[in-house]
């Protein structure tokens, strides 16, 4: 396991604060309920679990999108999308603007299962030079930028991919100074997510 030693981890040769950037916007059509308020079963929501692991990584946390939220959090700050922008990318966009000289730990709502272990894991992998992780679950598989890492240098790639009007913030993860490492097997199921009715039984039942 690669350890961090603080949020604060030296990054191309100064300290550069580590923030988390939750992702509630969307309009869950397929789930039907707003994916980040459904209970994990233990007496909190999904975006209150992930808060909560995510924590102590990172310098500080804001959520990006519209959605009521659990008393419990309304305290956080608040990211309003970017006009014009849809999908993750206004998220991602809104975090870098609006604190440009910190990294980011980016999580959707919808990955209930995020540990500890897995985030530690992900921002182990910074370094100089680096621009981010995204991982993928295997050398053939397609990336995971939904929870993944983004360097401060990361935030010029998601400008130019909002001026050429291509969302597919996926395509960032192909970048030379971005870092694609495979997941551990035992860490994968952190980056699961769940889109749909059918796919929150089968996670209620499996508990």
């Amino acid at each position: 396991m690669i350890l961090v030693d603080s949020p604060a981890l030296e990054e191309c040769g100064g300290k550069t604060p580590v923030w988390g950037c939750i992702l509630i916007g969307g309009m869950s059509s397929r789930m039907g309920q707003p994916k980040h308020l459904i209970s994990d079963g233990c007496g909190k929501t999904w975006v209150e679990h992930t808060v909560e692991t995510l924590r102590p990584f990172v310098d500080g946390i804001v959520l990006s999108g519209a959605g009521i939220l659990p008393d419990s959090l309304v305290g956080l700050s608040r990211l309003e999308d970017i006009p014009g922008v849809e999908g993750p990318l206004t998220g991602i966009l809104a975090a870098g603007r609006w604190l440009p000289h910190a990294s980011w730990v980016v999580i959707a709502c919808d990955m209930p299962h995020v540990s500890a272990e897995a985030v530690e894991w992900l921002i182990g992998h910074r370094r100089p030079g680096c621009w981010g992780c995204v991982p993928r679950m295997t050398e053939e598989s397609h990336f995971e930028p939904l929870f993944a890492w983004y360097g401060t240098k990361a935030a010029c790639l998601f400008e130019r991919q909002a001026l050429t009007g291509d969302m597919r913030i996926s395509d960032i993860a192909r970048h030379p100074k971005i870092v694609n490492p495979v997941i551990p097997e035992s860490l994968q199921y952190s980056w699961k997510n769940v889109n749909t009715p059918e796919q929150l039984k089968q996670l209620k039942t499996t508990r």
